[in-house]
């Protein structure tokens, strides 16, 4: 039997956290309710027959983006982070109540350090050494690159084929640069003005990126060959690094 979410209850909550976020001087709209996903919203649950989603919108003077929070009463949640250049859509389970109230502190502490920019999606099987066995995304951006941990379930996939192999175009993501490096010690953030000489490698089955950083620090970033991610980072580091990229 498929759980449910009270939904009248999700919205007390919801009213809590609203009522916090205000004081710290936020901008929190009404609850909306919707009677299905393409429903107009009502600030009056009554004046729905069978309501069955809320949500709500919340903005600060000083983020850089908004974010809507929605939960509909089969326990799927929704986050919407929104700016001017557009947007990002992430769904989430919630089974609890609780959950639903942590889900919501999340949304707000992120939106306050999240903007919104373009990324290239370059390789899904970079690594940190030979002796990381677990694959990540490697995403170049604007002004930096950024390794992210997937897991071993990925690792797997993309041992059996699902490796990048044609140029991924780029679209827009929810950046966050604390978040990535606290996610895992083996996520990384390269700024393009830290790095002090970065060199790239191709191999047979193997590419990699070594970098130092002008405060010392050094990373080295491998992914399978069949990637593209080689040949893209040349053309983009070259006229970023100059000099300071040796091939």
């Amino acid at each position: 039997m498929r759980q449910r979410i009270h939904l009248d209850h999700a919205a007390a909550t919801l009213l809590e956290h609203a009522a916090r976020w205000t004081s710290e001087h936020c901008v929190v709209s009404p609850i909306r309710w919707r009677q299905g996903k393409d429903g107009p919203p009502a600030a009056d649950r009554s004046a729905l027959a069978s309501p069955d989603r809320l949500g709500a919108h919340v903005a600060h003077v000083g983020w850089k983006v908004r974010v809507v929070v929605e939960l509909e009463a089969t326990g799927w949640a929704h986050l919407r982070f929104l700016a001017e250049s557009g947007g990002v859509h992430e769904r989430w389970r919630v089974r609890s109540l609780d959950r639903w109230s942590s889900l919501l502190d999340e949304a707000v502490s992120r939106a306050s350090r999240l903007r919104l920019t373009h990324a290239q999606l370059l390789a899904r099987t970079c690594t940190t050494g030979w002796l990381d066995w677990i694959h990540g995304e490697l995403w170049l951006l604007p002004t930096s690159l950024v390794r992210i941990r997937s897991g071993l379930t990925e690792t797997v996939a993309n041992s059996l084929g699902s490796s990048l192999t044609a140029p991924n175009p780029g679209h827009l993501i929810g950046y966050d640069p604390t978040a990535v490096l606290a996610g895992h010690r083996t996520n990384k953030v390269i700024p393009f003005d830290a790095v002090a000489r970065a060199r790239l490698h191709g191999g047979l089955t193997t590419s990699a990126l070594t970098v130092s950083m002008v405060d010392g620090t050094r990373h080295k970033l491998l992914w399978l060959a069949s990637e593209p991610a080689r040949r893209l980072l040349t053309d983009r580091l070259l006229p970023v690094l100059g000099a300071r990229l040796i091939q």
